[in-house]
């Protein structure tokens, strides 16, 4: 490698630390109980979420005012709900110009008790104090307080999602030296929390009812009226599970997200984001090109390009999940599925049309007139 390749490398590498180089994350609160949580209610908008649901309504405080909205499943998610003590609102058909997550989520606000709404995704998991902790991060700050819970994956496939939580969090421009002074952008919407008032002046969740990433376009409905977006990882107070039904749902979702998500990027930030992914494909093929041209010493400075990149990625990924080191060194695949997803998703956005379970969504919002 010449000084120049060197530069290079050492510049990308830079990259990936600038990126994830301050992840706030949720600190625990206390007191934890119901009494804490008076006047805040957590929604729940719930679609085939059986297996996922009760772990969920077990980690909320007791006490806490929670309302699921069954949209339309087809297995025993109503059941579970009762069963877990939260109110269940079965939700009505989907009105033409929406998506079915916001349709939920609107009739979740409306039935709601509290002036503090926290909407949450049914696959998280709080730790005790975790829900407080939100809250507190929302009386402190105000506006929207967005989380992105750790990722902890269990089932081998799960793992893969690593480069594309990565780079997620990284698009937000949250963690980086100078999110606060620039201010993020986009949202996570496994857990979103806001007051009521506010909710109602960025026009609700009808504001964005034909947006398939409804957190992103919620986001910028605060930020365009001045309202501050917070965004923290879970660190021990929240995490979920992403995808745990398998290769296929992981392939859908992260399609969806991209297909609608990258528009919300800073167009800096996605030249950096892709720097960095240039170094993790040149780490990747080093070697390969190295044995094949039978050179010993390109193949020792491609094995230690290969050593330092999975180094930071194991790094870069603890910063917003658990994965295993294994996954680290064997970067190069997650690398090559998110490549294969980013292919994908521009065909989506090119069709104009996702898939997300058992709809078929638009990538593009249809405005429908505003009532």
């Amino acid at each position: 490698m010449s000084g120049v390749d060197v530069a290079l490398v050492v510049l990308r590498l830079a990259v990936g630390c600038w990126l994830l180089w301050q992840v706030r994350a949720l600190r625990l609160a206390t007191p934890i109980g119901g009494a804490h949580l008076r006047g805040v209610t957590v929604v729940i908008p719930a679609r085939d979420e059986e297996r996922s649901l009760p772990r969920l309504l077990a980690s909320l405080p007791v006490g806490t005012d929670v309302v699921v909205v069954d949209d339309g499943s087809t297995d025993g998610t109503a059941a579970q709900a009762v069963v877990g003590g939260a109110r269940l609102v079965e939700s009505k058909p989907l009105p033409e110009g929406w998506v079915g997550k916001s349709w939920a989520c609107a009739q979740g606000a409306a039935v709601a008790n509290g002036d503090v709404l926290v909407f949450v995704d049914a696959d998280v998991r709080f730790a005790p104090g975790g829900l407080a902790a939100v809250v507190d991060e929302l009386a402190q700050h105000g506006g929207l307080v967005s989380v992105q819970p750790t990722h902890r994956p269990v089932r081998a496939v799960e793992h893969l999602a690593m480069v594309f939580n990565i780079v997620g969090f990284a698009g937000t421009d949250a963690a980086t030296p100078l999110g606060r002074r620039w201010g993020s952008r986009g949202a996570f919407g496994p857990v979103l929390a806001t007051t009521r008032a506010d909710l109602e002046r960025a026009g609700g969740h009808e504001a964005v009812r034909d947006s398939v990433v409804e957190d992103i376009a919620l986001a910028a409905r605060y930020r365009s009226l001045g309202s501050p977006v917070t965004i923290f990882s879970g660190g021990e107070a929240a995490s979920f599970r992403m995808y745990p039904e398998g290769f296929g749902q992981l392939l859908e979702g992260f399609t969806k997200n991209l297909a609608a998500g990258a528009a919300a990027v800073r167009r800096s930030t996605t030249l950096l984001v892709a720097a960095w992914l240039t170094l993790l494909v040149q780490a990747s093929v080093a070697p390969v090109r190295a044995v094949v041209a039978g050179q010993v010493d390109d193949l020792l400075r491609a094995g230690l390009l290969y050593a330092v990149v999975a180094a930071q990625c194991w790094w870069m990924g603890r910063r917003v999940g658990r994965f295993h080191r294994w996954v680290a060194v064997t970067f190069p695949v997650s690398t090559a599925l998110f490549l294969v997803v980013f292919v994908r998703s521009v065909w989506a956005t090119a069709t104009g049309r996702v898939s997300w379970r058992g709809r078929r969504i638009p990538t593009r919002p249809r405005r429908t007139p505003d009532r």
